[in-house]
């Protein structure tokens, strides 16, 4: 069990803590330096936690006192976030790692890791300084030549075991470290206190230029450091690189004559070897590759190395090898979880994940600016928590393998209109969990309702634009046979040619007063079981003569079973009569009519089927008034009116159901925009699709009434 001290006056703390250690541990409480001291003197103490917002004087007088009692606890500074420069101070006095405040679970986790790791590693060190101190010590003695032989022989037996157990003893101590600045740190310190050396170089490599700089350094100043830059197919690298293994000074210089090296490459290694004022060179392979190299200059005790110590680094740098090798990688996936929590947290949208037991293990900043509320109060605890209105849709997803796509709430107390989206988090056949990623539309709604506004003001704008000219055109035969009358009424020929005339036009105005009053109804809508088919055969019938005017080849397309809507019998030939009635006028010359009617499912699948249909290229395309299907997927009866005649331009398409929008000059223009609004009247919605000279593609889609009521898919 491991004993951790929290030194705070503040008594939220020890709760803090508490709740984010995970394995067994014995939290101690201090508020004071007295407390402080009775404690270490009473208790081996593992990890200190210290707030650094007591003050300077008593912090000072307990690191003062960790010294001087020998004490060597890991300690981690707990820093308000708001004030950075106690990160420095800390450091500076003795801290090992800090935490900002307020603490975060998987923060505390992490340090609490590394100190423990840290603490194992320095038992693990001091074992291997005891060995080899009492190893050298009896190495010392006098005796007969015999005598010697026997003793050296004896010691060297007990070098291997003792180096063997130093090895076990290292490379286990590695183990315990992953974060790669640590594991360099305590490299470096442990082979200077093993081997008593006082100047250490640790190289490491970089991937991407191949150059090798140092990493750590012992007994080196800094601005020598930071002068040293060597090419890793070069020189010392080279060297090491081709021989795998330690390089020796003094037996280097020996075998200058008998090595087989250049001129040049001997000059560059001397050179190096001099920068670096190192008696070994150890090289550290990972899969083959030299990644790193470590320079040992001269032994504190004026020794030289003997064959025992380059046995026992080149056993070591293996493992040193590994340690980094694991290292890295951990610094790599630690890198990129940084930068994915980076823009977790700095994303606009709110993102929410929970595990299988329906815990939150993610929260991140958008969501809790969203939702009013802060990680800590959510962070580990039951999903409902959030609010039953995203509790509810997120565990849908999770129990009942529901995936929502852009779907709109409303909060019912903030009003605030939400777009969420979710998914399930799985890893290959094991679900982990659901995720929930949501907007705020506030801002966007109030976007839309400004446009719509400005849309609206455009439309009356545009809308009595063409009432007026209309109005004025078919006014113009009424009003010259009113002047006329009271001069003329007694002509017959005047009455002959200006009376029907004026009736004609009086009748068209009298049209186009009953179609906008169609368009403008807001009374009670007759909702009966009616059968499309019949509603579409009722239109061809009244348009059968110009069909065959035309010659226009018409071409139907039902199923056997009727189709049955809820609507009004009337209103919606009428609204299929428009819509059969300009396709027929874009067709002059002739062509073909085809009418298609068909059961759809309409779930996001479809939908998405249809936007990529319509969207294609070559045709130019236009949704109105598309209705998401509620949650769950709706059947639809479709009806599809195509034609081949001239297609709609691009500056049109636009404009098609504005009322009042025609380009053919007999044309009121409002049938397109009275067929819209019987649709919608119906729970219904109208799209096409259209190409120039190729011709036009109406679709109408109704709720099938028999089939949603019994709750089946036709």
């Amino acid at each position: 069990m491991h004993s951790f001290l929290l030194i705070s006056k503040d008594d939220a703390m020890q709760n803090l803590l508490k709740k984010s250690f995970q394995r067994d541990f014995s939290l101690l409480f201090a508020k004071n330096t007295e407390d402080t001291f009775h404690l270490f003197l009473n208790q081996e103490i593992d990890v200190v936690f210290l707030d650094i917002l007591m003050k300077t004087e008593e912090t000072n007088r307990m690191f003062d006192f960790f010294r001087q009692t020998n004490a060597d606890p890991t300690i981690i500074a707990l820093v308000p976030s708001a004030q950075p420069i106690l990160v420095q101070e800390a450091i500076k006095i003795g801290a090992y790692e800090f935490l900002e405040k307020p603490l975060k679970s998987e923060a505390v986790q992490y340090a609490v890791k590394r100190a423990l790791e840290r603490q194992e590693l320095k038992k693990e060190i001091g074992f291997i300084q005891t060995q080899m101190r009492h190893f050298s010590s009896n190495g010392k003695g006098n005796g007969t030549m015999e005598h010697n032989y026997a003793r050296q022989t004896s010691m060297r037996e007990n070098y291997q075991l003792a180096y063997k157990e130093v090895f076990q003893k290292f490379s286990k101590a590695l183990a315990y470290v992953h974060d790669l600045k640590k594991l360099v740190d305590l490299i470096v310190e442990a082979l200077s206190e093993i081997f008593r050396v006082g100047k250490i170089v640790f190289l490491l490599t970089d991937k991407e230029d191949g150059i090798c700089k140092p990493f750590r350094c012992i007994g080196i100043d800094e601005t020598t450091a930071n002068n040293i830059s060597f090419s890793a197919h070069d020189g010392v690298m080279l060297w090491l690189s081709k021989k795998h293994q330690i390089l020796k000074r003094d037996i280097f210089e020996k075998k200058i004559a008998t090595d087989n090296l250049k001129r040049r490459e001997i000059i560059r290694v001397q050179k190096e070897i001099n920068i670096l004022q190192a008696q070994l060179c150890v090289p550290v392979f990972v899969k083959g590759s030299l990644i790193s190299a470590i320079s040992l200059g001269n032994k504190i005790t004026g020794k030289e190395f003997n064959d025992e110590d380059i046995e026992l680094l080149t056993m070591l740098s293996r493992y040193i090898g590994m340690a980094l090798e694991n290292a890295i990688l951990y610094q790599e996936v630690n890198l990129r979880k940084i930068h994915n929590e980076n823009v977790l947290e700095n994303i606009p949208c709110g993102v929410i994940a929970i595990d299988c037991s329906y815990k939150v293990n993610t929260f991140n900043k958008g969501a809790a600016n969203m939702l009013h509320t802060s990680p800590q109060n959510i962070l580990g605890k039951d999903v409902k928590y959030i609010g039953s209105l995203f509790a509810d849709i997120i565990l849908r997803t999770l129990k009942e393998k529901k995936i929502y796509e852009v779907y709109e709430i409303e909060h019912p107390v903030t009003h605030a209109t939400f777009a969420v989206s979710t998914a399930l988090l799985s890893d290959k056949d094991n679900l982990l969990g659901a995720i929930m990623v949501f907007t705020d539309l506030s801002e966007v709604k109030k976007l839309e309702s400004r446009v719509k506004t400005l849309e609206n003001q455009a439309f009356y704008h545009m809308l009595s634009k063409n009432m007026a000219h209309y109005i004025k055109n078919h006014l113009v035969a009424v009003k010259t046979f009113v002047d006329l009358f009271p001069e003329k009424h007694e002509e017959k020929e005047f009455e002959g040619q200006f009376f029907p005339v004026a009736q004609n036009e009086i009748n068209k105005l009298d049209l186009m007063v009953k179609k906008l009053t169609i368009l403008g109804e807001n009374g009670n809508i007759t909702r009966r079981m009616v059968d499309v088919r019949f509603a579409i055969d009722q239109a061809l019938n009244f348009h059968a003569d110009k069909v065959e005017k035309l010659r226009v080849k018409l071409i139907k397309q039902f199923s056997g079973d009727a189709a049955f809507v809820n609507g009004d019998s009337e209103k919606l030939q009428e609204a299929f009569s428009n819509i059969i009635l300009n396709a027929l006028e874009s067709m002059k010359e002739g062509g073909s009519l085809t009418i298609k009617l068909n059961r759809l499912v309409l779930d996001d699948t479809r939908i998405k089927e249809m936007f990529h249909s319509i969207n294609s290229s070559g045709v130019m395309s236009k949704f109105y008034n598309i209705r998401m299907p509620s949650e769950e997927p709706e059947n639809y009866v479709e009806v599809s009116i195509q034609d081949t005649g001239c297609g709609i331009s691009r500056e049109n398409i636009k404009e098609i159901f504005l009322p009042f929008f025609t380009t053919k000059t007999h044309n009121v223009g409002l049938g397109l925009s009275i067929s819209q609004r019987i649709i919608e009247e119906y729970d219904g919605f109208i799209y096409f699709s259209t190409e120039e000279n190729c011709g036009s593609c109406f679709n109408v889609l109704l709720p099938d009434i028999m089939c949603n009521e019994n709750h089946i898919n036709c």
